[in-house]
């Protein structure tokens, strides 16, 4: 017979490691926050309830769905985990480039506003300016992320005006 103390004591889990493991051989693996991770199929993104977690149900949906990845070791699935990390940390990173680009070009349009300069000033001498500074200082591999900064006369028309609260036409 159990003591009260041997009753409540918890079992310790088995390490994530282990459950991946289990898992990734059906082609899933775990998404979302640490307190709460749902199953996710490595090959269409699916995301499963965590009752899904049983094998029959994962191979039931790795059959259904994605047939002529059924025979598929552990180690292609392993693979298609890795890409798919990759491709969203690329994608983080070109969003938040774009993201600088935009904030970029919403300050160039302000300042061009300030100065009561042509529209075309951004794109004839701003951006050609920039771009010559960045390719002599730090080399022309920089000069592609100033080149994704839009400063077109009607881009910046939009910005002046989007700037404005929409209260005046400029």
């Amino acid at each position: 017979m159990k003591n009260p103390a041997q009753v409540l004591q918890k079992k310790p889990k088995e390490g994530s490691e282990k459950k991946d493991e289990d898992y990734i051989k059906y082609g899933f693996s775990w998404c979302g926050d640490e307190t709460a991770p749902r199953p996710q199929c490595i090959i269409c993104g699916d995301q499963l309830s965590n009752e899904s977690m049983i094998p029959s149900k994962l191979k039931r949906h790795l059959y259904s769905s994605r047939p002529s990845c059924a025979n598929k070791d552990k180690q292609y699935f392993k693979r298609c985990l890795e890409q798919n990390k990759k491709q969203k940390e690329f994608m983080k990173s070109v969003v938040t480039v774009s993201e600088k680009a935009l904030e970029a070009s919403y300050h160039v349009a302000k300042l061009i506003a300030r100065q009561k300069k042509p529209h075309t000033v951004g794109e004839t001498l701003i951006k050609p300016a920039c771009m010559e500074i960045i390719r002599l200082t730090l080399g022309p591999n920089e000069v592609k992320e100033v080149n994704k900064v839009s400063l077109s006369a009607d881009t910046v028309k939009r910005r002046i005006h989007e700037g404005s609260g929409h209260s005046t036409v400029t």
